[in-house]
């Protein structure tokens, strides 16, 4: 038995990419044996269809009290901005930040926080990399994350959707932001393709209560001038089931996503986990796990964050606070080779399929009880 308690702090039962890693992470340290309390908080985007087993659980970590006669180690899985470790710094013994960054920098706000830490968790070697550049002198430990392969699965029951039946169905999942680059694959997909081609491109976001996305897209084909000559779209915007969820990914034939910039990219892992190959932008934490052999991987060039926001086409919210400082850079998908990427993952169904069944093979690699045991190796280096 440790003779320490970890608290974990993270938003263990939200529908995000944060969400899931905390209830996998929070998980593999309970199958090893550690005494893990949870300080749960939410985003405001509740995960539905959650596994009775798996809620229970975390239930039982949330309900369970504080140990008074252990040292306490504190893990805050959260954005280092809105942290503040003084505070907590006077409760606990020893205090861990899991986080993640998207740009080869830092903001500056984040530096002197995290250098309050006795270490840091990231789940990407370009993480370890920008953080280097950005002054973090505490210790940086690597843990990746882990995929879901009995989750999401080949042989998963399709989401039904009539609009997509014997149509090459482009996929793509994610938060309605400008570093995801929606005007990118909305542009790219209409301009290559039209009402002619036997596709549909599937789109699921969330967090649209007020219609605003689907309004921006509607003013973006308006302006490229398109009419009823369009490729359909088909658009998603509330949180939906797990069921449905992994449903959505095997009724694609390719997950298309050319993000600015990824910590990780759970879309990717879960796209290759299901089967189906996946179209990114070449740079970017996802780079640990994809490959040529498993996507089809987009050319890019390094930009100043301030150039895309100002271009007038930007569909989605900027957070300038963050992405918008001196000295950060991000990956913006070359626009040719994205249309060329996505028309020949279209001409070529049977290579789609290939690439998805390595992808699948190379996800089994990934699991949650090898991200377990890094966190694992990095908690007991801090504490001894």
């Amino acid at each position: 038995m440790k003779d320490y308690q970890i608290i974990w702090r993270g938003p263990v039962l939200d529908a995000t990419g944060y969400g899931t890693a905390s209830r996998e992470y929070i998980l593999a340290l309970d199958r090893l044996g550690f005494d893990v309390k949870i300080e749960g908080y939410s985003w405001g985007y509740p995960f539905k269809g959650m596994n009775k087993n798996m809620k229970r659980r975390l239930r039982q970590l949330i309900d369970k009290p504080y140990a008074a006669n252990k040292r306490s180690v504190l893990i805050i899985h959260s954005p280092a901005g809105s942290i503040r470790p003084k505070k907590d710094r006077k409760k606990h013994d020893f205090m861990i930040i899991n986080t993640v960054w998207e740009t080869t920098k830092l903001p500056n706000q984040w530096v002197p926080i995290m250098n309050d830490f006795d270490a840091v968790c990231v789940p990407c070697t370009q993480n370890i990399e920008a953080m280097k550049n950005s002054g973090i002198r505490i210790p940086m430990f690597l843990v990746p994350h882990g995929s879901e392969p009995n989750k999401y699965k080949p042989d998963n029951k399709k989401f039904r959707l009539k609009e997509a039946k014997g149509k090459f169905v482009f996929l793509s999942i994610f938060d309605f932001q400008h570093r995801k680059n929606p005007e990118a694959l909305l542009k790219a997909y209409w301009e290559e393709f039209s009402c002619e081609d036997n596709v549909i491109l599937v789109m699921k976001t969330y967090g649209d209560r007020s219609g605003r996305q689907r309004k921006k897209i509607n003013e973006l084909k308006k302006k490229l001038g398109i009419g009823s000559k369009a490729a359909p779209l088909y658009l998603i915007h509330e949180i939906i089931d797990e069921t449905k969820l992994k449903g959505l990914y095997t009724l694609g034939n390719a997950f298309v996503l050319p993000s600015r910039g990824e910590g990780v990219g759970l879309p990717y892992i879960e796209a290759l986990s299901s089967g189906i190959p996946v179209i990114a932008t070449g740079w970017g934490g996802q780079m640990d796990f994809l490959n040529k052999r498993n996507a089809f991987l987009v050319k890019y060039k390094l930009r100043h964050p301030g150039i895309s926001m100002n271009n007038k086409n930007a569909l989605a919210p900027l957070y300038r606070e963050s992405f918008d400082e001196k000295g950060q850079l991000w990956a913006e998908a070359d626009m040719k080779d994205l249309k060329k990427q996505m028309r020949y993952a279209y001409n070529n169904p049977a290579i789609c399929k290939r690439k998805g069944r390595q992808g699948r093979k190379d996800m089994l690699e990934l699991s949650w009880e090898k991200a377990g045991a890094a966190l694992k190796q990095a908690i007991e280096k801090v504490v001894h």
